[in-house]
């Protein structure tokens, strides 16, 4: 898989190519915000390894014009900013994952490879499903998600969030599990990604312009996701076959 390694620390840059390299990845490099965005159209990597504090154009920009281009590649963030708004601003606008300074090139790695099985399960699913629950509605397909047929913008990490809840609606699920299913990684590796995402969520799935009560805390465990009536309906959408006579 190739991999673009996104940031003006040259040294950096450096350090994660020897170790991504060494894991068996191509890697290109891209030291300003102009150069990468360039090198997301010429090169089509399969994850970009982006830094916020680029010079010519900020990451977040990156992202953003990144996303307009190829709604599919992964992106994980590199971040000396420990801001939450800067985080949920990331988060937002697409990446998958972030990883705040300094951190050890191992743990990169880890995340890299976690983002990476996490798209091929995805790419590899047999059949697109729609979740139905009240008139919250999640159709795989078309990667969307309504509510009384009124769109709901959600990142890709939001929509795979929820989800992963219709999936497994009246459930408890742990933070480890979450995590799993969702980033396909441990809680050592993923912080603070469940609670801000579940929040950014909540916020986002209203009823009537309050928020809905289906993502539900459980105190000391996990989250509890309730649908309409305690259920959610599956469709599967995969063509049926019909007989001849």
């Amino acid at each position: 898989m190739k991999l673009l390694v996104v940031d003006d620390d040259r040294d950096l840059v450096e350090l994660l190519d020897y170790a991504l390299r060494r894991e068996g990845y191509d890697v290109v490099r891209a030291y300003d915000g102009e150069s990468a965005v360039e090198a997301v159209g010429r090169e089509r990597p399969d994850l970009v390894v982006l830094d916020i504090n680029l010079p010519k154009l900020t990451g977040f920009v990156v992202l953003e014009r990144i996303r307009h281009v190829d709604e599919h590649v992964s992106v994980l963030l590199l971040s000396a900013r420990q801001d939450e708004s800067d985080i949920l601003r990331g988060l937002q606008l697409g990446a998958d994952d972030y990883i705040t300074k300094p951190f050890r090139p191992k743990e990169l790695v880890a995340r890299v490879k976690a983002i990476l099985r996490r798209s091929v399960r995805t790419r590899g699913r047999p059949a697109p499903v729609v979740y139905r629950t009240g008139d919250l509605v999640l159709d795989e397909a078309t990667h969307e998600v309504t509510t009384a047929d009124v769109p709901v913008h959600l990142s890709p990490t939001e929509f795979k969030l929820l989800r992963h809840f219709m999936a497994n609606p009246g459930r408890v699920l742990t933070q480890e599990e979450i995590l799993e299913g969702v980033w396909g990684y441990d809680a050592d590796v993923g912080g603070d990604l469940v609670k801000l995402n579940v929040s950014r969520l909540r916020r986002k799935l209203t009823q009537d312009g309050k928020p809905r009560d289906v993502i539900q805390t459980v105190p000391g465990v996990g989250y509890l996701f309730r649908g309409a009536d305690g259920g959610v309906q599956r469709e599967d959408t995969r063509p049926k076959m019909t007989g001849t006579s």
